[in-house]
């Protein structure tokens, strides 16, 4: 990293606006690019990259040494891009159970009752680890070690459990 680039960023982590509007621009191409090989859709790349590029412009004042900036920038975009692909995969899963606007208020409520209870049914080992990665959205590697795992028993887990709950859940599916 050039020194101009370093002291740039330091301005920017100082609060300097005029350089963190600077630090933006400069990097926008780099983010753009990168986002490209992580996200799915143009779409997806544009709305990570805008994502990325205010998020840096909030958070770039917690950054403790300048010189990680590239790299934290990039963690970000593809963790953006990766949530983009998560929350278009949940949004699939719920239209495979039909329109939520066909749903009546006791449906909804008959619905949460059965997730509840297929919730309940699943062995601890299953459930939490579905809990945490569907429900509270940490990323595999982060349930892996919150709950002292490996990525591969993890992974494993949450296959099942996916499939227990589908199954469970199987009458709630819209049928042709």
């Amino acid at each position: 990293m050039l020194d101009a680039d370093l002291d740039l960023i330091n301005a920017a982590c100082n609060g300097d606006t005029e350089a963190i509007e600077r630090m933006l621009l400069q990097y926008y191409p780099t983010v753009l690019r990168f986002a490209r090989k992580y996200c799915a859709t143009p779409e997806d790349v544009e709305d990570a990259v805008q994502e990325t590029l205010w998020i840096a412009s909030q958070k770039i004042g917690t950054l403790r040494v300048a010189s990680a900036f590239v790299a934290w920038l990039f963690r970000v975009v593809r963790n953006q891009c990766y949530q983009m692909l998560h929350y278009k995969q949940h949004e699939e899963a719920i239209a495979d159970f039909g329109d939520a606007s066909e749903v009546s208020s006791e449906q909804s409520v008959l619905l949460k009752q059965d997730v509840i209870q297929a919730l309940a049914r699943l062995p601890l080992r299953y459930r939490e680890v579905l809990i945490l990665r569907d429900i509270e959205g940490l990323s595999g590697a982060e349930v892996a070690h919150q709950l002292d795992l490996t990525l591969a028993t993890v992974k494993s887990r949450l296959h099942y459990a996916r499939a227990t709950m589908r199954q469970a859940l199987a009458s709630w599916r819209e049928t042709d």
